[in-house]
């Protein structure tokens, strides 16, 4: 499990784009933006975990961290999730 961006990756050699777009019913701008971001949203993040089998709080969280500005709190996030990933 790494960033949103591999999670998307994956989804990507599933099925395309517009695929996943209708089947979430989403607009296909949605995954453009994303893309562009660098960054999936927790919702849409979750959605693909579950299309794909992954776990989804485990991504939700993901997406939550990797959508936060950056603070000292984000870094002790960060180093706590680095722990919690590993289990």
């Amino acid at each position: 499990m790494g960033n949103t961006m591999q999670l998307l990756t994956k989804a990507l050699e599933v099925k395309r784009a517009s695929r996943w777009s209708e089947e979430l019913d989403i607009d296909v701008s949605t995954i453009a933006q994303a893309k562009k971001r660098g960054r999936l949203s927790p919702t849409l993040a979750g959605a693909l975990a579950i299309e794909l089998g992954e776990s989804a709080s485990e991504w939700i969280a993901i997406a939550a961290i990797e959508a936060e500005k950056n603070s000292p709190l984000l870094e002790r996030l960060k180093a706590r999730q680095a722990i919690w990933r590993k289990l």
